[in-house]
């Protein structure tokens, strides 16, 4: 029965150790926290006393069974006073054992409460931060620019505006901005265009302390183009993009360079014309009624007239057919006072094919507005790409609506 003592002894030795060595890494993890700050954080220590109290769990109920069956046989063999030696042995391990499973965890329990106010006091210090103010509505310093429309490398355009986040998205540093904005470009073969685009259009918006995207959607395919849908594409894919959803959309020409930062790219109360005056056009306007080149309007706005009609395949009539989707929803077209802050650079390109159905088309806008539009909008997406200063949607829509 002495081996049945020593056996014991040891078994209890081995278990002080493992106790000992848990105590040694809580005191290594709370240097370490020490050391490098909130490295860890209080659940780190809540696992280690789980495993720690799961494991002395364990152990010690093999012991207590294995204990019982030692008691059981020394009985067996009428050897009551080696039993009880053999019995009392074990318990004082037990409880030695016990004690100081009691203390690591007390201590452990100590720890991760000062961890956890720790992590509170940090998380209170950042939260009461003052918030950053709110970005000025019309930022003092705007006035006319000049257009650089000398060509340019898109990857050299690429590499330039490091303030940009991936996907042309932008967010004042040191202000709240008050508007956030997706700038939809339906787009095709326009490469050389999109760099002087991309080069002059964000330093713009930049300047305007405005949140935006810029967003790039190329028709796939080599059916006759359609802005108008691309712009639905635009308008439905962008949103997916942005976290809450963007507030004011601007529906922009890509070979339309805005001339005076004045004209700010966010969305009044109304549907706004933004390109009134374009020097192809000898800075005047070409009718009243134009809505086309550049033009911003809200999320209600646009999802209450059915976004663009989807038919428009070729050159002209999307824009004239939205402005009677406007006028039919009691929405009315604004411009500025000062038609002179809507003045546009235009670069060069060959003339598009005109679409010869479109006078035809615009007959039935009021009749089919409620049936042509984002509600029967289908297209298959292609990929889209978050390029530096632009996100890419490509998309196919060759099966006209």
């Amino acid at each position: 029965m002495p081996n049945v003592s020593m056996g014991t002894a040891n078994s209890g030795w081995r278990g002080s150790r493992v106790v000992r060595y848990l105590l040694l890494l809580v005191l290594a993890l709370v240097a370490m926290e020490y050391l490098f700050g909130s490295i860890l954080d209080a659940s780190v220590l809540r696992s280690i006393r789980h495993l720690h109290n799961d494991s002395q769990s364990s152990f010690y109920a093999m012991r207590f069974n294995w204990a019982k069956q030692m008691t059981k046989t020394t009985q067996d063999k009428n050897n009551e006073a080696e039993s009880v030696t053999v019995n009392k042995t074990i318990d004082i391990n037990i409880d030695n054992e016990a004690t100081e499973k009691d203390n690591t965890i007390y201590l452990a329990s100590r720890i991760e409460e000062g961890l956890t106010n720790k992590t509170i006091e940090k998380l209170i210090s950042n939260t009461t931060e003052p918030p950053l103010p709110l970005c000025e509505e019309s930022p003092s310093d705007l006035g006319p620019i000049m257009a650089n429309k000398t060509e340019l490398q898109l990857d050299y355009v690429e590499t330039k505006y490091p303030e940009v986040d991936p996907g042309g998205l932008y967010a004042p540093p040191n202000c709240t901005a008050r508007h956030r904005v997706a700038i939809i470009v339906p787009y095709r073969d326009r490469e050389q265009h999109l760099a002087v685009f991309l080069n002059h259009i964000h330093p713009f918006l930049m300047k305007q302390q405005i949140e935006y995207g810029i967003f790039i959607v190329e028709q796939y395919g080599n059916k006759a183009f359609n802005r108008a849908k691309l712009m639905n594409v635009g308008f439905v894919e962008s949103q997916k993009q942005k976290a809450g959803g963007w507030q004011c959309f601007i529906f922009h020409d890509i070979d339309l360079l805005p001339l005076d930062q004045r004209n700010l790219y966010h969305c009044p109360e109304q549907p706004r014309h933004m390109s009134a005056l374009i020097d192809k056009f000898h800075y005047k306007l070409p009718y009243k009624d134009i809505f086309g080149g550049v033009s911003a309007m809200t999320v209600e706005q646009f999802t209450k007239v059915n976004g663009f009609s989807n038919k428009y395949w070729g050159w002209g009539g999307e824009d004239d057919d939205m402005f009677r989707r406007l006028n039919k929803m009691n929405y009315h077209l604004t411009r500025y006072d000062d038609l002179s802050i809507a003045k546009y650079a235009m670069l060069e390109h060959k003339p598009s094919v005109a679409n010869p159905k479109r006078y035809q088309l615009l007959t039935q806008t009021s009749k089919i507005l409620k049936s042509d539009g984002l509600s029967t909008l289908e297209y298959k997406l292609v990929k889209v790409t978050q390029h530096h200063l632009y996100t890419l949607i490509v998309a196919n829509i060759d099966e006209p609506s």
